[in-house]
């Protein structure tokens, strides 16, 4: 008798170990996969893409049952990118969610057929990700950071802030597609308040501290930057510059949350959870197509008052009045 519960017991047992099994492979087979091409490391990146997981998970895509992702960390090196855009397509994903430029641009050039949604950039349509904004008319679509170049509205609070002075580093990443955008939107207006342009190239964290350096042996009176390696490396950067006595301003709030005198710009985490709809919808069987490129409708400054006072500067009241927020 007690052999028969045993043995009753055991098939008991294997039968639910294979029923277990059966299901999980099941709940694998029938989820769709979505290679995650990221940039930088797994620390930054965790940080920076929560809105856009967040927002998935919400719209009921949870990882390991309705979707797996495949996620490929460049480490900051944007030359990584190109080869891991390679390998996630080779491993065959439903989609690929490529946040910033960079990351968008080696997608595409690695396939022609899986959809692809980019979270950040420019000018899609000068760089040959899409067709046009409202027509895509490829595998490819997303968020817009902004139309045109924030560049002249950064420089316009910049003379506000610092009316003397001369001399603005460009902090460039010159393999980032928005690099060239932005500094060709930023000559005309700087020339125009009498400022120089000085650039100084960084392709990697390596080359950084060089290439603040060089922008500090030219005596620039501030740096400007809008590149995604930039954006990544802010802590680093900020570091950097502000133990030199050096402002920094840029497109983003968290560059100015890191220790950046102002900011202005579209929010990065709407963005991101915009770019999580798109995908939702292509996953759901939409077309990259036909799917309009989408725009932000709002930017905000961001002012920090303790990064000033560190520096010796003295933000205009006008500034002030204008800023949607104020870091204390």
């Amino acid at each position: 008798m007690n052999r028969r519960r045993l043995l009753l017991r055991f098939l008991g047992c294997a039968l639910a170990t294979a029923s277990s099994r059966s299901t999980a492979q099941s709940t694998r087979a029938s989820s769709l996969r979505v290679a995650v091409l990221a940039p930088s490391t797994r620390a930054r990146e965790e940080v920076t893409l929560r809105p856009f997981f967040d927002e998935m998970r919400r719209m009921g895509w949870i990882d390991g049952r309705t979707v797996i992702y495949d996620t490929a960390y460049g480490d900051d090196l944007p030359a990584n990118l190109v080869q891991l855009a390679t390998e996630v397509v080779a491993r065959k994903p439903d989609l690929i969610f490529a946040p910033p430029a960079p990351a968008a641009w080696a997608a595409r050039q690695a396939t022609s057929t899986i959809p692809i949604v980019f979270a950040t950039g420019t000018d899609p349509v000068g760089t040959g990700l899409v067709a046009s904004l409202a027509r895509p008319g490829g595998n490819v679509t997303g968020v817009l950071s902004v139309v045109d170049s924030l560049m002249p509205k950064l420089v316009q609070v910049l003379h506000e802030v610092l009316p003397g002075a001369r001399r603005l580093g460009v902090l460039n990443d010159p393999g980032d597609p928005r690099a060239r955008t932005d500094l060709t939107a930023l000559t005309a207006p700087a020339h125009a308040l009498g400022l120089t342009l000085v650039v100084s190239n960084a392709a990697n964290p390596a080359a950084l501290s060089a290439a603040v350096a060089r922008l500090v042996e030219q005596r620039v009176d501030a740096i400007v930057t809008s590149t995604s390696l930039m954006f990544n490396l802010r802590a680093p950067l900020l570091e950097l510059t502000n133990a030199r006595r050096l402002p920094v301003i840029g497109h983003r709030a968290e560059l100015a949350d890191a220790g950046a005198l102002f900011a202005y710009g579209a929010s990065l985490a709407e963005q991101l959870r915009r770019a999580a709809t798109l995908v939702d919808r292509v996953l759901k069987g939409a077309s990259p197509a036909e799917m309009p490129v989408e725009q932000p409708t709002r930017f905000d400054m961001v002012v920090n008052l303790k990064a000033a006072r560190a520096l010796g500067v003295k933000i205009p009241p006008s500034v002030l009045l204008r800023a949607d927020r104020v870091i204390e």
